[in-house]
């Protein structure tokens, strides 16, 4: 299990681009800002966008639009859970 915590907090610094430990809208423009134009037509690049998206609206508990590690931990892990059945 330390191994998918580590993975998970890997996942959440990459990112955190303004390593406030909470991701939100400004980290998703930093990601936008910094594409170049073709991996801003990327349909990889879009896909990431839009989840990370929905799990900041999904995620967010105490509703800042940002999430905190846990709150990504527990998105994800409930996701996973959903797969699973």
């Amino acid at each position: 299990m330390a191994a998918w915590d580590h993975q998970l907090r890997e996942m959440f610094t990459s990112t955190d681009k303004d390593g406030s430990g909470t991701i939100g809208k400004e980290d998703i423009m930093v990601m936008l800002l910094a594409a170049d134009k073709a991996e801003q037509k990327d349909p990889v690049f879009k896909a990431n966008l839009k989840f990370l998206i929905s799990v900041i609206k999904n995620a967010d508990k105490d509703g800042d639009q940002k999430i905190t590690f846990d709150e990504f931990k527990q998105y994800i892990e409930l996701a996973n859970a959903e797969a699973s059945k």
